[in-house]
């Protein structure tokens, strides 16, 4: 596959902590440019684990208030295919599971309220890919859907030295595939 290269806009605005920032910040960079309202559109947040305290701690997973300004962003704009997806580290003696996760982060809540979907991509079915070499499994709903929006928090990893859209998306992935990718070093791939 090859792959264009893109010079990318980035946008800094501090965030005083309304919408009105963060829709400042996205005119800025650009980053709706070329959504359609009859898009498919999927956004993945960080959720990591379906967590057992009331709240996420900050810097850990995406907040369920930066979703909230997304889709309310999206529905502004006249979209009505919006999902939400995530495949959050499942472990059955902590009860952890994606559904779990969407609510502990409040994610669940605010996607309900504007109407979008919630997938489990734990749960749904993949389409095997080749990327660099390696085979993986991929959620067909992050491969076909028409607008992917990644939503992920800023933050160290040993396996990429600093975390960001890149290592999130990998929550799109297979279970297998996950613990695969695990032996791989993300952070001089290409």
């Amino acid at each position: 596959m090859e792959v264009e290269h893109l010079k990318e806009k980035v946008a800094i605005v501090r965030y005083d902590g309304t919408f009105d920032s963060f829709a400042k910040a996205l005119k800025l960079c650009n980053g709706l440019d070329g959504l359609k309202a009859n898009d498919k559109v999927l956004l993945k947040p960080n959720i990591l684990w379906g967590g057992t305290k009331p709240d996420p701690p900050y810097g850990r997973v995406t907040t369920s208030t930066i979703v909230g300004y997304v889709l309310q962003m999206l529905r502004d704009r006249g979209c009505g295919e919006i999902t939400v997806g995530e495949g959050a580290i499942p472990n059955k003696e902590l009860g952890s599971t994606t559904v779990q996760g969407f609510d502990w982060s409040g994610i669940g809540k605010v996607a309900r309220r504007y109407g979008a979907k919630l997938i489990d991509f734990n749960s749904e079915p993949y389409e095997q890919v080749e990327l660099d070499g390696v085979r993986v499994r991929i959620s067909k709903w992050a491969l076909e859907s028409d607008f992917l929006i990644d939503l992920p928090v800023l933050k160290a990893h040993r396996q990429t030295k600093i975390s960001l859209g890149m290592k999130n998306l990998k929550g799109c992935l297979a279970p297998k595939s996950k613990q695969r990718f695990h032996r791989h070093d993300l952070y001089t791939a290409h």
